[in-house]
């Protein structure tokens, strides 16, 4: 049961970074006047997928294949991803700063949905990166419990020594 748990989560996490990735890349992609700081923000988003595609590829290779799973490494590619993609969701949400594409307000000139030809788009398209990126977030923090769980379970030294490590 916690394999097939672990590989639904690895497939979600597959077709979710997919999609993050395809749309923040599009964003980046179509940049023509962008802020520093809106590139800069959408460069630690791509960052983060990249980073999370290390986790979730080795997550599946490990998940199928035993003698390439090393729980140590997966524990830190999870721990890893779950902390950066907190912190890029965060950032995309605080630089975003709208629910509502359609009423832009008295923003900034550095907003980080102005830049392309088409700023509505290009503020639908990083929304829907936020949000996947906030989905991603969910599904790492799953699969870090898990892995922490198989870390435990096969030896992983985080407590304090047992009566037959003490010699005597």
């Amino acid at each position: 049961m916690r394999t097939i748990v672990n590989s639904v989560l690895r497939l979600a996490q597959f077709f979710l970074i997919l999609i993050a990735t395809a749309l923040l890349g599009n964003v980046r992609a179509n940049s023509q006047h962008a802020a520093g700081t809106a590139t800069a923000a959408i460069n630690f988003s791509l960052f983060v997928c990249a980073l999370a595609w290390l986790a979730v590829l080795y997550g599946l290779v490990a998940n199928f294949v035993s003698a390439v799973a090393i729980p140590v490494v997966a524990l830190a590619l999870d721990g890893l991803s779950t902390l950066f993609t907190f912190i890029g969701a965060v950032v995309l949400s605080a630089k975003l700063t709208t629910v509502n594409c359609g009423n832009w307000g008295s923003r900034a000139s550095d907003w980080i949905a102005f830049g392309s030809g088409n700023d509505h788009k290009r503020c639908r398209e990083i929304q829907a990166g936020l949000v996947f990126m906030w989905f991603l977030f969910g599904t790492f923090a799953a699969t870090l419990f898990f892995t922490f769980k198989e870390f435990r379970r096969s030896g992983g030294s985080v407590g304090r020594p047992s009566m037959s490590q003490i010699g005597v």
